[in-house]
């Protein structure tokens, strides 16, 4: 019984690993595994419970260093774990299928926040992570266009994020659904560009209006010459193409020199700020407005 039961525990690592692996026992995977199990069965009573709340990090326009908007990041505050890693919970939010559920109250919640900033003389945009599992389903479309009649959210203020190799799982039905968001006139981002394997045809297919470079680009601008050419490749390919380039993870000066040297478009890192809760975004935003009276 305890063999059988050791050697689950390995089967289930392998699939939470990736799956197509094969995963050798150890007595330290029985704890992980019943932390993981505790952990999803408070999942889902987490989203009733209102246990999930949103930060948001800014966007800066790298021509004038202005805002241009902030990314809505999903956190779980557990009762007793307090708050927990996306990486931790976000994988099995994917595994259970709960990630539809929570897509859309996400959705919703950040919809609502948008217009609410907007209405209050802030005229930034709004982006939305969306998974795999969101992207799989037509209910991706409607939960869009039921988010953006309740909140009142203007679409094009709106930027659903899906990352590259997400994209590429199923290449004609995504075409299909990023189509039909497109005619609710939302803007769509590649995140974490250059990682997958999209071409240039299927940048052009999905009708994408932004490039988000993977911070991995960004880390390897101040360390060699190989990672400004890269950069230099990526701003080039996203003119070429008109779309916007949008540069994730910039954390210091230098970066952000060379990137405004590049002239990538927009950026977003702790070099500006970190993910805030609501109240500290709106100070953000205030206070950038203040500044910018002020110079004038």
């Amino acid at each position: 019984e305890e063999l059988l039961r050791d050697a689950d525990i390995a089967m289930y690592r392998a699939k939470w690993d990736g799956k197509n692996r094969y995963v050798v026992f150890e007595t330290g995977m029985q704890d992980a595994v019943q932390n993981r199990m505790e952990l999803e069965m408070d999942l889902r009573e987490a989203l009733e419970n209102d246990e999930f709340f949103l930060a948001y990090q800014p966007t800066i326009d790298l021509s004038d260093m202005s805002p241009t908007g902030v990314e809505a990041l999903i956190r779980w505050k557990h009762p007793v774990r307090g708050v927990v890693q996306p990486d931790d919970f976000i994988p099995l939010l994917e595994d259970t299928g709960l990630i539809t559920a929570v897509g859309k109250w996400v959705l919703e919640e950040a919809c609502s926040q948008g217009a609410a900033w907007r209405q209050a003389g802030y005229p930034i945009g709004m982006a939305v992570n969306v998974s795999g599992r969101q992207l799989d389903t037509d209910q991706l479309i409607a939960d869009i266009e039921g988010a953006l009649s309740q909140s009142g959210l203007d679409p094009g203020a709106l930027t659903i994020e899906i990352t590259e190799t997400t994209l590429m799982r199923n290449v004609e039905e995504t075409a299909r659904r990023l189509a039909a968001v497109k005619q609710l006139g939302v803007r769509i981002a590649i995140d974490d560009f250059g990682t997958g394997y999209s071409s240039f045809a299927h940048i052009q297919r999905f009708q994408v209006d932004a490039l988000k470079i993977d911070r991995s680009f960004v880390t390897g601008l101040t360390h060699n010459e190989e990672g400004e050419t890269l950069i230099h490749t990526l701003v080039q390919l996203g003119k070429a193409l008109s779309i916007e380039t949008f540069a994730e993870g910039i954390e210091r000066q230098q970066e952000l020199s060379l990137l405004r040297h590049e002239n990538c478009d927009s950026g977003q890192g702790f070099l500006f700020a970190r993910p805030l809760d609501a109240a500290a975004t709106e100070t953000f935003l205030r206070d950038w407005a203040d500044n910018a009276i002020a110079v004038r």
